[in-house]
């Protein structure tokens, strides 16, 4: 597996604090990770081609050995495209954080004028990294931006909220892999929810 791009959030957090953190450095990360991710998309497009031209190959194959060396590699391409897909997720997660923190080192004088700053420097490294992987801040008006944040640092943050989309493309994943339906059904379904 190839190494991420960022140290993790919680151990950035956690060597710096939030006034450290400088938003060129954000920038910079958001950057790389777009990169990143785009790469192994690329990658695990480039797998599935190659895995759709191996079923071609086995409708041909003459032999059992022939069959079970074509499943084998399919097999193979299928292992390395799901920990693409993986490191795709998790760097999609560190993403979100890094985004988010960027929304806030952008925001950082309102958040001081409203109090919020300092609390928000109080708060365990882990809880912020939870807090901020959960949440798809965007760039909009102060005050709603500011009410999010307070969000957090409230007692209501105790549970992080359950995304439903991500659950919803999860059982898609799910219905794949039982062989319910295909790749570019659940593809389909995915656009469709889009």
């Amino acid at each position: 597996m190839m190494p991420l791009i960022t140290i993790g959030i919680y151990k950035l957090l956690k060597s710096k604090s939030l006034d450290g953190l400088k938003v060129e450095e954000l920038q910079s990360m958001e950057i790389k990770l777009n990169k990143k991710i785009d790469d192994l998309n690329t990658e695990i497009k480039e797998i599935e081609r190659a895995i759709e031209r191996l079923f071609e190959k086995a409708k041909e194959a003459k032999t059992k050995s022939e069959e079970i060396s074509l499943a084998n590699r399919i097999k193979t391409l299928g292992q390395k495209k799901e920990m693409k897909q993986s490191a795709v997720i998790q760097l999609e997660k560190e993403l979100r954080v890094v985004t988010n923190l960027l929304i806030l080192k952008e925001n950082e004088k309102d958040l001081k004028e409203a109090g919020v700053w300092d609390k928000l420097k109080k708060l365990d490294p882990e809880k912020i990294e939870k807090w901020l992987t959960s949440k798809a801040l965007e760039r909009r008006n102060r005050e709603a931006l500011i009410n999010d944040i307070i969000s957090l640092t409230s007692a209501v943050m105790e549970n992080i909220e359950h995304d439903e989309d991500l659950e919803e493309i999860l059982n898609i994943i799910r219905e794949v892999k039982k062989g319910d339906i295909d790749v570019k059904e659940a593809s389909r379904k995915v656009r469709e929810k889009e």
